[in-house]
């Protein structure tokens, strides 16, 4: 499955760019209202790092997505039906 590529401005704690707090998908904003899930997948290589969220947003919509290791943001799943 391609994913499409985002931009998302995080909240950024301890850690750099710790939770997701904004997100844009086609040019259109969407506040996230509530961090849902999140998890974090190694490569076995050990190198490459996935971190993956799952974010409630403040129309309603459930959004899971992705950030890779080189940097990148990409939406893997979009419930429109939610909103």
């Amino acid at each position: 499955m391609a994913l499409d590529r985002i931009s998302v401005e995080c909240y950024a704690g301890a850690r750099a760019d710790e939770r997701p707090r904004r997100i844009k998908i086609g040019g259109q904003e969407h506040l996230v209202a509530r961090l849902l899930g999140e998890s974090v997948e190694e490569a076995v290589s050990g190198k490459a790092r996935t971190r993956r969220f799952k974010v409630l947003t403040d129309e309603g919509l459930v959004l899971e997505i992705v950030h890779a290791s080189d940097g990148a943001w990409y939406l893997e799943s979009y419930d429109p039906a939610s909103a």
